[in-house]
């Protein structure tokens, strides 16, 4: 059985130096135009030294109308290739992944005032943060799908080795996966197969922009973890029809922002038995395994200990262990995980519950703009705060991002031809 040290080749070719990979995490550290900056090469710079052997970025979106957070990147036609490129170069020669992301009707009030889904509905039920969503015409889905191959494009114009496609947690190619959600009775939608046409268009989109040997991988949810969702069932057939698509890593995760299973709430305690007990979606991953031989599968989630993770490749059903959140609070902990560090084990924090998911969210979040300034993490901040910061700072900069598009419209003047 493979030890966390050992190297993996991807089916794209793509070496991996070991199996510890930086799983993603949205970051908001853009300027107001969206663009990468200089706290994005700090971060990326200190996650490249810390030892793992893959990195995945969090969250660049391919629409800006739609953003996720406030200050997500945006790889649109906009973005500035070469401050992309200069995170590419910090993180000094790691292998680097763009995450992809379309949030559908999960982008924030502040944001978007019209959100977009596969099918009318009303709004994610969270803290009252999100307006109700309008359903997507046909058209804009095939919009939507040439956005990622072009943001695809440009991420491997940086110099990046590949994308891995959001489609879990709840954002848009999710939603179009899960029934509760995706209602509609044309081509992208329907049965498994249907539901899941536009995400296997997107990964082919992705190939057609890119070339041989460019990573493509896929995050995909386990299950929505709610009555009427995306099932497990579900998700066994998508892994089998992405196999046929020629994907070179699967993501397993899990949950919604309403059913946040990636944080560990709401997790059936049947259906997360395993016997790495503190991986939360470790009994899909078998699942998954067993639909995609040949395809290196990645589980991320709850993983904290050095046993537990070798215990994951020791079962056969993992290739990579993803860490998200104990990379926000210990940068290098890859590589005393690797060093056989005793030290190295990072248990969860337990934020009060008071802050909700805004508030632990916020409090990750808020520990990368920290590492980005050149600064420690702060282990002691208040969750409260942490969240009471994440509605302020998001109605902020949400406010000034539209008077700046107002400003930029008058002085554009009527469109050409009215």
């Amino acid at each position: 059985m493979p030890d966390l040290a050992d190297p993996l080749v991807l089916p794209s070719g793509l070496r991996l130096p070991n199996r510890l990979v930086k799983a993603a995490m949205t970051e908001n550290l853009a300027d107001a135009r969206n663009q990468p900056t200089t706290a994005h090469e700090r971060l990326y710079r200190r996650w490249a030294a810390g030892g793992s052997g893959l990195l995945v970025t969090g969250n660049l979106m391919v629409d800006r109308r739609f953003l996720e957070r406030s200050r997500n990147i945006v790889a649109d036609a906009h973005l500035d290739v070469e401050r992309l490129a200069r995170v590419r170069r910090a993180a000094a020669g790691v292998p680097l992944v763009a995450q992809l992301s379309h949030p559908g009707r999960q982008t924030n009030r502040f944001v978007s005032r019209e959100p977009v889904a596969p099918s009318d509905g009303g709004a994610v039920a969270m803290m009252g943060l999100f307006r109700r969503p309008r359903a997507l015409s046909a058209a804009e889905v095939d919009d939507v799908v040439r956005g990622f191959g072009a943001a695809a494009a440009r991420c491997e114009e940086a110099g990046l080795d590949g994308v891995q496609v959001h489609a879990a947690h709840g954002y848009l190619l999710a939603q179009f996966l899960s029934p509760h959600v995706n209602r509609r009775t044309d081509r992208w939608g329907g049965d498994v197969a249907g539901r899941a046409a536009a995400l296997l268009s997107t990964v082919r989109a992705v190939r057609e922009r890119t070339r041989d040997g460019f990573t493509v991988a896929v995050k995909l949810n386990s299950s929505d973890f709610r009555h009427g969702g995306f099932t497990e069932d579900d998700a066994e057939e998508v892994v089998r029809l992405l196999v046929q698509e020629g994907v070179d890593l699967v993501e397993v995760s899990g949950g919604t922002y309403e059913n946040p299973a990636l944080f560990g709430v709401g997790v059936d305690a049947a259906t997360a038995a395993t016997t790495v007990k503190e991986a939360y979606f470790a009994a899909f991953a078998a699942r998954a395994r067993a639909a995609a031989p040949g395809v290196p599968i990645m589980l991320t989630g709850g993983i904290r200990t050095r046993a537990a993770m070798q215990a994951l490749l020791d079962s056969g059903a993992v290739d990579l262990v993803g860490l998200g959140r104990p990379l926000a609070i210990d940068p290098e902990l890859p590589g005393k995980l690797l060093a056989g560090d005793p030290g190295a084990e990072l248990p969860a924090y337990r934020l009060p519950t008071v802050a909700g998911v805004a508030g632990e969210s916020e409090w990750y979040e808020t520990q990368l703009r920290r590492i980005g300034a050149g600064r420690d993490v702060h282990p002691g901040l208040s969750a409260v705060r942490a969240a009471s910061g994440f509605v302020t700072g998001e109605a902020v900069r949400g406010l000034r991002e539209r008077r700046r598009r107002l400003a930029l419209a008058a002085t554009a003047g009527p469109p050409s031809g009215s």
